[in-house]
């Protein structure tokens, strides 16, 4: 027993050295430190990382998600990551509100306190999944969600929870509804491209307000809100093909009006 214990404490004296190096002090770290020291500890990690809207060109960063000081455990900048209002916190108004408004956003917002936000972010883990669940899924830093990835990705992430017959369904409905939008944009511009009268201010204001609501629709998809599909999003697409005409109306009202001034 002692020769055993010997060589047991001799082996914990040679490797102790390795376990000091990964230890991280809990301090403050500059991005390039984060980048530098994950590179070899993770490096396809970082390379994943380098090539989102999170990399380097952005101003979001390490620190963004997990917080600037290095801490112990360092599960607690893990869950930082993973938290919803960390990701509310930059991804505010109709990205933020319609995932809010969906029934995994209500879930999530009564539980949580309760929430395990340390629990890899893999199936059978969450109740309800929050925003780094379905958008960095398995730990993935490239956003999950991004069309690029293809559907055969987001269908992964989906059939977690829910039945691949569902899924298809909601797919299905979920792309019916884009190309609706888009339709509704299409005759917004056929419109306006008929309006001469209509000054490039009010037909840039039109437009923008047709490519707001359409993302609605796609928020509400994507997040399945109904209250962006079905509020923020197809009426609001309906109202914008009424205020085209009203204004067309409105500019031929004046052009007459001016017409009949000058006879």
């Amino acid at each position: 027993m002692k020769r055993g214990f010997g060589s047991l404490l001799i082996l914990l004296l040679c490797i102790q050295p390795l376990w000091a190096e990964e230890v991280q002090p809990e301090a403050l770290y500059t991005e390039k430190e984060c980048v530098a020291c994950h590179t070899e500890r993770d490096p396809d990690l970082v390379e994943q990382w380098r090539i989102t809207a999170h990399g380097e060109a952005s101003i979001v960063g390490c620190s963004g998600c997990h917080g600037d000081r290095h801490q112990r455990p360092a599960q607690l900048m893990t869950i930082k990551a993973r938290e919803d209002e960390t990701c509310v916190g930059c991804h505010r108004g109709p990205a933020a509100h319609s995932y809010a408004t969906s029934k995994h956003g209500v879930i999530n917002t009564i539980e949580a306190n309760r929430q395990e936000w340390s629990a890899p972010l893999l199936v059978g883990n969450y109740r309800a999944p929050g925003c780094s669940y379905c958008h960095f899924y398995g730990g993935d830093h490239r956003d999950t969600m991004t069309p690029e990835r293809g559907p055969e990705v987001r269908q992964w992430v989906c059939v977690g929870c829910h039945s691949p017959r569902y899924i298809r369904e909601q797919f299905a409905n979920g792309k019916r509804q884009l190309e609706i939008a888009d339709l509704k944009l299409a005759e917004g511009d056929a419109l306006m491209a008929t309006a001469d009268t209509l000054t490039g201010d009010l037909c840039s204001s039109l437009k923008q307000r047709q490519t707001d609501h359409r993302k609605n629709v796609l928020y509400g998809v994507g997040h399945q809100s109904p209250d962006y599909q079905w509020w923020h999003g197809q009426p609001a697409l309906d109202g914008d093909l009424i205020r085209i005409r009203d204004a067309m109306d409105e500019a031929r009202r004046r052009e007459q009006l001016g017409a009949d001034i000058v006879q």
